[in-house]
Formats: structure tokens, C-alpha cells, sequence
């Protein structure tokens, strides 16, 4: 077996309904297809690498290794001590995980930290800041996922990291032809959990039955609402959609919604993301897709995309606007195509997997 040149070290069991898992893989293939040899480690508990790959169809230069990782703080020594295994050693650490990634890079190894949240929300974050001081000058580099990320980063992960590199979200090339007929006029792709909006669309679903919407996402999330949903005669609950079929789950419907609220989301045993941290992943599937995006007008996605020209913008905390919005696109093709086309090209300038992997190999050779 050749050795890896990256280690991509992922703290979930694959595969899962994680949106972020099909994140990552489709990062590694990004890489792999720059001709990078990618090892991604995750914990023991999942399927198999056949299973993984059935699921997520990654770039053949991409292998899956698993990890035995207690369920406590003990984890994040035991995924820097499996980068230390003399296959893996000269491979550059990526991890979502700050606690990984300063005990790697205090342990001499070249790693690239992928920061998605402020560092408050980190557990023990004083703890691991002390251990931070350590860490060797050339030894950690910092893609943020977004603006606000960067906006609120601790000064001492700027000055071991260096200015940190905003790579946004990316997703799949979904390619969807124009002139395929969708079967729902109002769409949405995502989690359930508190903040990501489902309760608002179910207030638009009401309030304008004259629309057919679907939604895809897994309702365990939000028993309540989900019932309430599934009883109204204009909206479809499509329940978990597996990766390899989300190109299908986004060309069944016309326009795809983001309603985020304005603090953020999360809650209900998953930590909380400030809205200002960020770079929906959401948003850049529809764009790929081509389906017209209407979205909360928040700051965040105002740095995504331009209000009417690529996507449609309103108050997160108005129906009204929302409706009127979704009206005018529906009922304007021409302006509906417009945005869609927008949003599209959009998506191939800055949101493309093969972008974000360019950008990550930017920081990767910056430690060779």
C-alpha cells in the first residue's frame, strides 16, 4: 500500500446522515483528484469501507481507515497517537477537531485545522489553549469556514496558525438540466434540528396552500412539527436522503428554501452555530442544482449570494416576505431562470468541490 500524503482525521462514524460527512468525503475526492493520496480515519462503529463508499462514491484515491476511540476527552489522543503509525508519518494532518489538531501539531506533525465554529463553544478551550502555547512556529495552518469565523478567531490560534484562509462550503457538481419538470413547486434539504427553519416553512405551507412543498430530512429531529407538517395536504415529508440520491431529492423541486433564524442553530444535543459563523452548505447544493434559492437575509448569506440576482432575499422573521418572494419568482420565469442561471454559474466560480480542494492544497503546501 502506498502512504498516504494527507490524513484526514474525522471524529463521526461513517457512514451517517451528517450532511457534513458528505462534505468531507467530497473534500478528500477533490484532493485525491489533484493526485493527492487521502487516509480518512474515523471510529470503529460504522459500516465498511464498502459500505462508506457505496454511500458517499469517492475519488478511487481515497482510502477509509477505523479507529477504537473511547467515548470521552480520551478521544482526541488516540486520533493524534494513530497519526504517529510509521505508514501515516509523513502525511499532513486535516481535522474538524481543535483538540486533534493541537495535540498533532504539538507533536511535531503538519496540520491543517478546519475551523467551523468560534472557539468558545470548544470544550475545555482554556485547557487546550495552554497546551496551544506549545505548539512549534510552521507546524499549524487555519481555513476558516467563513467571515465570522475569522472575525471572532483567538489571537493565540492566529499566531500559531498564521492569517487564517476563508474556504467556504462546497458541494457537489448536481448539473441539474433546466428543462427537467420538477414535481413540487417549494423545496427543502436539510436537518430538522431547532434554528435551520422547518417550523417557518411549515407557517408558508399554510399560509399559501396553493404551492405543493417538500421536505427531506430526517423528523425524528422534530416529532411536533413534522406531524403538523405531514397533515397538510400541500406538503410531502420525503423523510433521510442518502448522498448518492440528493441530486434527485434537489431536481424534484422549483425553488429550494433557507430560512435560517437569525442567531443560528442548533440546540437539542447538537452544539450551536452563531449565524454570523456560517457558510451554508444548503445554499450552495440548491445553487449547484440550479433551483432558484430564496433565503434569510442575514449577513452571513448576504456574503453567499446577491439578493435578485442570485438568489432571493428576505427577513427571516417576515412570512409575508417570503411569500412574496416565492410569488414573484414562480410567477416571473423569465426572472426565476435568471437567478437560477446566476446562482449556478455562482456556484462553479466559487462553491465547487474542485475550488475548495485547490484552496485547502494552498495551505497544505505552505507546511511541505
Amino acid at each position: 500500500m502506498t502512504s498516504p500524503t494527507i490524513l484526514y482525521l474525522y471524529g463521526q462514524t461513517l457512514p451517517n446522515k451528517a450532511a457534513n460527512s458528505g462534505a468531507v468525503i467530497g473534500l478528500c475526492s477533490a484532493l485525491a483528484a489533484t493526485g493527492e493520496r487521502v487516509c480518512v480515519v474515523s471510529p470503529t462503529g460504522g459500516g465498511t469501507a464498502t459500505e462508506i463508499a457505496a454511500t458517499y462514491q469517492p475519488h478511487p484515491g481515497v482510502t477509509f481507515r477505523h479507529l477504537d476511540v473511547p467515548d470521552s476527552a480520551r478521544r482526541y489522543p488516540a486520533f493524534a497517537a494513530a497519526a504517529r503509525h510509521a505508514e501515516l508519518a509523513r502525511a499532513i494532518v486535516i481535522t474538524r477537531m481543535p483538540q486533534v489538531a493541537i495535540l498533532t501539531a504539538l507533536l511535531g506533525r503538519r496540520t491543517v485545522l478546519e475551523l467551523h465554529q468560534h472557539s468558545n463553544t470548544f470544550k475545555h478551550w482554556p485547557l487546550w489553549r495552554r497546551l496551544l502555547h506549545l505548539v512549534q512556529p510552521n507546524r499549524l495552518r487555519i481555513a476558516a469556514l467563513s467571515q465570522g469565523v475569522v472575525d471572532e478567531l483567538d489571537p493565540l490560534l492566529r499566531a500559531k496558525g498564521g492569517e487564517p484562509a476563508i474556504i467556504a462550503s462546497a458541494a457537489r457538481d448536481f448539473g441539474a438540466d433546466a428543462k427537467v419538470e420538477p414535481l413540487y413547486d417549494i423545496g427543502f434539504i436539510g436537518s430538522f434540528m431547532p434554528g435551520k427553519g422547518v417550523g417557518f416553512i411549515e407557517t408558508i405551507a399554510r399560509l399559501a396552500p396553493r404551492y405543493s412543498v417538500v421536505l427531506y430530512g430526517d423528523p425524528s429531529r422534530d416529532p411536533p412539527t413534522a406531524a403538523r407538517l405531514a397533515a397538510l395536504p400541500n406538503a410531502t415529508l420525503a423523510g433521510y436522503v442518502n448522498p448518492s440520491d440528493v441530486g434527485a431529492a434537489l431536481a424534484s423541486f422549483r425553488v429550494g428554501l433557507a430560512p435560517y433564524e437569525r442567531a443560528g442553530f442548533g440546540g437539542d444535543g447538537s452544539p450551536f452555530v452563531r449565524a454570523d459563523d456560517l457558510s451554508s452548505l444548503k445554499i450552495v447544493e440548491y445553487l449547484s442544482a440550479r433551483r432558484i434559492v430564496v433565503a434569510s437575509r442575514i449577513p452571513s448569506v448576504t456574503r453567499m449570494v446577491a439578493d435578485r440576482h442570485s438568489a432571493m432575499l428576505c427577513d427571516p422573521d417576515d412570512p409575508a416576505d417570503w411569500l412574496r418572494a416565492i410569488d414573484t419568482v414562480l410567477a416571473d420565469r423569465a426572472l426565476g431562470a435568471s437567478i437560477a442561471d446566476q446562482g449556478r454559474a455562482l456556484y462553479a466560480q466559487q462553491f465547487s468541490f474542485n475550488i475548495r480542494a485547490r484552496r485547502f492544497r494552498a495551505l497544505v503546501d505552505q507546511l511541505r
